[in-house]
């Protein structure tokens, strides 16, 4: 081969490999899509079989948490076949399964032969995708499938173990694709029993305020993208120090029941907390520091912290384009401009990390200056208004999960 021809491949076969190992370091989007078995892409276990915990440790939730070192046991001694049926958010195509075993409490236990089928409702019928044997201790063992499948809902069959006589464990369970129908939002409105205290929930359009009776806790500056609920929770005396963070709650269809984590604000690598909570009235109800239709939930949050987290702002995926949903938090974000006219707002756009760096940079930035645009259009003076981006730079929460990553990506307003 001539010299000239050696160099230039060899050239270009080390930029290929460096445009690789770039694109991997700044974790690239997934060829195969996103995994749609979190609970931060909205699935939920619909049919789980006696666990041994029906929620928190060792239940069947516990699969779509992403978290490795968390997942779903038997009963002790309960070795038979067990079977799970897992709703999706919405009907969605199908191109790979993966699932962790690296972390069952022994490589005994972890789950060996196990079937998946694919259906579009919870009680079937159900297509087989494919039956696959899992490593002992290995985590996200990766099954491309030989061509795409389509459903709303997984019933996934774990036949056996590894040969340990007490349990059999799987950590986590995950389905890659896309989303092709996406559910219509429902007035979720109303008072729910919680796992603290009861909760009250006032929805307008995607956004969302209200409150849970637990130290004074309040719901603020929520928005739905889907069925998935993200806020900010505050608890603690009325005046003073209060503590706080973000939240995700995960609605039914039906809107009778919620599952979800909470995390306190800056845990960003902690275990989160879990939240369930089941309706009792379609009312909204109170608490004794809030009432529908109280002030201005963007002004509050404002004049007592100087920063809003506006979860109700929402974008098409990877574009600043706004959503329609996102009408009834800028709505009120412009009303709290004209309620407090000496004040001034710095808009401020913040990503996940998924993309890499200085596409996130960018991308924070044009979201904050298309929220601004919206501002200007509705008669708020530019001049009271700039804006910043910080891309993935200030999580809220971990991006090692779509959990996590679905609270990073969000606008926050900051009082000037």
């Amino acid at each position: 081969m001539n010299a000239n021809i050696l160099i230039r491949w060899v050239a270009f076969a080390c930029a290929i490999l460096s445009l690789s190992l770039k694109l991997s370091a700044q974790g690239g989007a997934d060829p195969s899509g996103a995994n749609l078995l979190s609970w931060g892409a909205g699935a939920l276990v619909v049919k789980a079989p006696v666990s041994y915990s029906d929620s928190g440790t060792w239940s069947a939730d516990d699969l779509l948490d992403e978290r490795p070192d968390t997942g779903w046991a038997t009963k002790s001694g309960d070795l038979t076949p067990k079977v799970f049926v897992i709703e999706m958010a919405g009907k969605s195509t199908l191109s790979a399964l993966a699932f962790d075993t690296a972390k069952t409490e022994n490589p005994g236990r972890a789950a060996k032969d196990v079937k998946v089928e694919i259906g579009d409702s919870a009680d079937g019928p159900f297509s087989p995708i494919a039956s696959f044997s899992l490593a002992q201790a290995k985590d996200h063992q990766r099954f491309p499938l030989s061509s795409p499948v389509t459903g709303r809902y997984l019933r996934l069959t774990v036949l056996n173990n590894w040969g340990d006589k007490q349990y059999t464990e799987l950590m986590n369970f995950f389905a890659y694709g896309k989303q092709i129908e996406k559910p219509q939002l429902h007035d979720n409105s109303g008072t729910f029993s919680s796992s603290y205290g009861n909760f009250h929930m006032q929805q307008t359009g995607s956004a969302v305020v209200g409150c849970y009776e637990h130290s004074n806790g309040l719901i603020e500056n929520g928005g739905f993208d889907g069925r998935v609920l993200r806020f900010t929770w505050t608890q603690g005396p009325i005046t003073g120090s209060r503590d706080g963070g973000p939240a995700v709650l995960v609605f039914s269809d039906d809107g009778q029941t919620f599952t979800g984590f909470w995390w306190n604000e800056g845990a960003t690598s902690s275990v989160p907390g879990g939240w369930h909570g089941q309706r009792i009235s379609k009312t909204v109800g109170s608490c004794p520091n809030w009432k529908p239709g109280d002030a201005n939930g963007v002004v509050q949050q404002l004049s007592t912290e100087g920063r809003a987290r506006l979860y109700g702002i929402l974008f098409d995926t990877d574009s600043d384009r706004l959503k329609a949903e996102s009408k009834p938090t800028l709505d009120a974000l412009i009303a709290a401009a004209a309620a407090q006219p000496t004040w001034s707002f710095q808009i401020e756009g913040h990503t996940d990390n998924v993309g890499g760096d200085p596409h996130n940079q960018a991308l924070s930035e044009k979201r904050a200056l298309s929220v601004k645009a919206y501002l200007v259009t509705a008669g708020v003076s530019a001049g009271r208004l700039t804006t910043a981006g910080f891309g993935a730079s200030r999580p809220v929460s971990s991006n090692d999960t779509e959990l996590g990553r679905s609270q990073n990506r969000r606008v926050e307003v900051v009082k000037k």
